[in-house]
């Protein structure tokens, strides 16, 4: 499937929640997982206090999570699929560095943890950092970064993903980056415009 990079809408409070409990964000990230569930801890099997043998593992009473009561405007998501790579590269024309804010999209905010081993480490933008990435991304403009595509500057610098150079029409690759940066556009616009921060995360 690759590596897709999401984004979702989140008010600065319960940024805080999930910030202080990193489980929440799965909630909201994949909620269809199992892994979202609340899951019974098991005590490992061992060697009692006295010496002996444990009978077997113990399961202990589930944790109940904290809750996120999200608002109306919260919880929207933006689904950049394999386009965030090379929407980065555009912003900062480079493979990995940038100039914050417009590096966002691979560094920045605040951590919140790592919540699955097939998933990198989501961040959070609160929503004065998410009004700087939108009014940095709203200085340039589409004509501009039409011409910092560059096919062959981006796989030397390997840019996910590796089809820059494979399609016949280059306007094809541009195109599919271009759509996919409008919609990531209209998305920090309307979480601007709700006064919300962002989560940022790998799936």
């Amino acid at each position: 499937m690759g590596m897709r990079l999401g984004l979702l809408s989140l008010a600065d409070a319960n940024i805080s929640r999930v910030v202080k409990s990193p489980s929440l964000a799965w909630r909201l990230i994949v909620p269809e997982s199992p892994a979202s569930a609340e899951v019974a801890q098991q005590k490992p099997a061992g060697t009692t206090t006295r010496g002996k043998k444990a009978a077997g593992p113990r399961r202990a009473k589930p944790k109940a999570l904290p809750t996120l009561n999200l608002n109306a405007n919260e919880g929207t998501r933006c689904d950049l699929e394999k386009s965030w790579h090379g929407i980065h590269y555009l912003l900062n024309g480079s493979a990995w560095e940038g100039v914050p804010p417009l590096d966002f999209l691979v560094e920045g905010g605040r951590q919140v943890g790592r919540i699955d081993p097939e998933h990198g480490p989501v961040r959070a933008f609160r929503a004065n950092e998410a009004r700087a990435i939108y009014e940095s991304m709203s200085s340039l403009s589409p004509y501009e970064l039409r011409k910092r595509f560059n096919a062959r500057d981006m796989a030397a610098k390997e840019i996910y993903p590796d089809i820059w150079t494979r399609s016949a029409l280059e306007e094809d690759s541009l195109r599919y980056l271009m759509d996919n940066l409008d919609k990531l556009r209209a998305f920090l616009r309307q979480t601007v415009e709700a006064q919300l921060g962002i989560l940022v995360f790998l799936v």
